[in-house]
């Protein structure tokens, strides 16, 4: 029987896996990606996917939510540049804007007005 921390890291290291595979067939790449990037050593990641281990180290269980905590950082901040991008297009006042920045955690641009309301 796995302990709650063993099992919480499988599932984050499977959102991690999907978020970072390109395809079918890159499952493998995807890990080894993520062991570099992270700092995570290759045959943990495996172990833990394939092998679910009894327990689990301090360190992989820190160096997997910091992995996770990054990846989320970095998703909400692509989502905050496509807001940015579709704003000039779409408006700030488009539904899927305003979502992409309330998802994103980031405030909303300030408008720029027509009309400066100090020169009027």
């Amino acid at each position: 029987m796995s302990t709650a921390e063993v099992v919480q890291s499988k599932a984050r290291l499977s959102d991690l896996l999907r978020w970072e595979s390109r395809g079918p067939g890159d499952l493998d790449n995807a890990m080894r990606r993520l062991s570099r990037r992270h700092g995570v050593d290759y045959g943990t990641l495996w172990s833990l996917r394939y092998r679910t281990p009894k327990r689990i180290w301090a360190d992989v269980y820190t160096a997997i939510a910091d992995a996770y905590a990054n990846e989320i950082e970095r998703q909400r901040g692509k989502l905050d540049d496509a807001a940015t991008a579709a704003e000039p297009l779409l408006g700030s006042d488009r539904a899927s804007v305003r979502a992409a920045r309330t998802l994103s955690g980031r405030p909303a641009r300030a408008s720029a007005a027509l009309v400066d309301e100090d020169r009027q």
